[in-house]
């Protein structure tokens, strides 16, 4: 039960704060695009993991595993006691199962239609040029591959473009291999896996590939700036695919042409004005990542799992108590089970709180959990209690 808990916190906060790095991206992306360029517009999804990564991490007021002294400790019953002791219905595994159904079958949906587009290129040959051919036209030029990254250019390429729109298109798909976009894109497949459910984050996937090839064609015009009207009508010669790869850089997806062609008309951002972009970008990024970071919640203090043992017919208690005085603790368990403490004043000297959830536990079994937060053990004597140093014998 309580790794279902942690799973699902997990899963309910990084989803959260992804969805509003989504939101927050969507809205900015075309101010930051016409204000900084297209790379800053592009650079601005780094946002989404960014915050999943910010909600990760523990804050000032977490405690950190094994980091915590005089941890309370949390009771487990034996095996053979959980089932009496709980007969309420958890959800958690159903849930889990529920999500990790959904999450095999996007990928293997993703693995799908990036085997349905390399099954659709043919044979595809290596040519001199170390560039690799396919039968086909469709989709084409793509660089994919994730660990030998390759470029495949339709079976007409030599004809279908001119020299210079061939150097432009290299460079195009080359530039996305140097970037790590064939990375990245594997990346945002697999969020696509875990978060399933999250219908903001397949809407924003083609907002994002498509901000990824903008960036690239800017970075291309960079280096042939008087190349525009040829890099353009290589696009309108390209053939969109008709089952694009999740995974690969297509030089012409279903993004926007007209949107790409029109920023070929728009003079290159200058350099003081792109690091101006990255200087608000950066700070967007430093703000929104602590505010993730320091509104999560402290935990709770951290427990050890100890087994309890019982007597036939022993008096069972309930309670809660959330960094309580051991001394407290002791009297709401003594007055359940209609017990008297002959020296609960003997609990508070090591001065350190009690924390613990139990419901219907041998009271007998309470009591040594408070005790030996303290140092100290009880001694029964019928429905007294005294309590002794634990190396103490009696």
């Amino acid at each position: 039960m309580i790794m279902g808990m942690e799973w699902t916190t997990w899963l309910i906060e990084t989803t959260v704060a992804t969805s509003l790095a989504v939101l927050f991206v969507l809205a900015a992306r075309q101010p930051l695009r016409r204000a900084f360029g297209a790379a800053i517009g592009y650079a601005a999804w780094a946002l989404v993991p960014l915050l999943m990564i910010a909600v990760l991490l523990p804050t000032a007021g977490q405690r950190l595993p094994g980091a915590v002294a005089g941890a309370s400790a949390a009771p487990i019953l034996p095996p053979s006691m959980q089932a009496a002791a709980s007969s309420d219905f958890d959800p958690m595994p159903w849930l889990l199962a529920v999500w990790l159904a959904g999450a095999i079958v996007m990928a293997v949906a993703t693995l799908g239609q990036q085997w349905r587009f390399q099954r659709g290129l043919g044979r595809v040959a290596r040519r001199e040029d170390g560039l690799y051919q396919a039968e086909t036209i469709l989709g084409l030029p793509a660089a994919f591959g994730l660990l030998r990254p390759r470029i495949v250019v339709q079976r007409d390429f030599d004809t279908r473009y001119s020299i210079e729109q061939q150097a432009l298109i290299r460079t195009h798909e080359r530039s996305h291999i140097r970037r790590g976009d064939l990375h990245v894109n594997a990346f945002v497949a697999l969020l696509r896996c875990v978060y399933w459910f999250n219908p903001l984050l397949h809407y924003a996937v083609r907002r994002f590939r498509h901000d990824q090839e903008l960036a690239c064609d800017l970075r291309v015009l960079a280096r042939h700036p008087r190349s525009r009207r040829t890099y353009g009508e290589a696009m309108l010669k390209t053939l969109l695919a008709a089952n694009p790869s999740p995974l690969a850089c297509h030089w012409a997806q279903a993004h926007p042409l007209k949107e790409r062609i029109l920023m070929l008309k728009q003079p290159l951002p200058a350099a003081k004005r792109v690091g101006i972009g990255a200087t608000v970008l950066g700070l967007v990024a430093l703000a929104s990542g602590f505010g993730v970071w320091a509104g999560q919640p402290a935990d709770a203090p951290k427990t050890e799992s100890v087994y309890l043992h019982s007597v036939p017919g022993e008096p069972m208690v309930s309670l809660a108590a959330t960094d309580e005085m051991p001394r407290e603790v002791a009297g709401r368990i003594a007055t359940q089970a209609g017990l008297i403490l002959t020296n609960p004043q003997a609990l508070d000297d090591s001065g350190k709180g009690v924390s613990l959830q139990v419901d219907r536990i041998p009271a007998r079994s309470a009591l040594e959990l408070v005790a030996g937060s303290s140092g100290m053990k009880p001694v029964f004597q019928g429905r007294s209690v005294t309590f002794v140093p634990v190396d103490v014998k009696r």
